[in-house]
């Protein structure tokens, strides 16, 4: 699963070519709209008929796509839907980027790949896809990341202790 917008620095056509390439055929839902659409459901025409496009969705109509999915990947920049991701237990694949992601994602989690490096991103669906018994097990630390470390009630607390200093 892919939630976002669609424009190229996301490198979404990345990830349908590498779904294409995996012979299990998983299936691809992306969320979105954006500059790229056209062309993104062209070349899912072409190489992923089975992708699946489903449009912007925002808040709580999200849910029933996330709680279907088995992983989320944001295979280049962008960040705010893996937090959002993570809440719902998913296990996570991202690209590197300025390192704000590196507290999300960790090795019991997710994986981050290198940006614009086709066959990690390939190589790391295919490995996560291989062990379903992982996945679930790397959903519930993203989950316990996001409820305990991670989140707006942290933030809060960390700024209002920094002004009673």
């Amino acid at each position: 699963m892919f939630v976002g917008r669609l424009q190229a620095r996301k490198r979404i056509d990345s990830l349908i070519r590498a779904c294409a390439e995996i012979e299990s055929k998983p299936k691809l839902v992306i969320v979105g709209d954006g500059p790229e659409k056209e062309s993104l459901i062209s070349l899912a025409k072409e190489i992923y008929s089975s992708t699946e496009f489903i449009g912007a969705k925002h808040g709580v109509e999200l849910k029933a796509y996330f709680e279907k999915a088995d992983l989320f990947v944001l295979p280049g920049t962008g960040g705010l839907a893996v937090q959002e991701a993570m809440s719902y237990g998913l296990p996570v694949i991202v690209a590197k980027g300025d390192g704000t992601q590196d507290d999300l994602v960790r090795e019991k989690n997710g994986w981050q790949i290198e940006p614009e490096n086709y066959e990690a991103l390939v190589f790391t669906i295919k490995e996560a896809l291989s062990d379903v018994k992982r996945l679930r097990t790397m959903g519930q630390e993203s989950f316990r990341i996001v409820s305990e470390e991670i989140n707006i009630q942290k933030m809060a607390e960390v700024f209002i202790e920094a002004l009673n200093s």
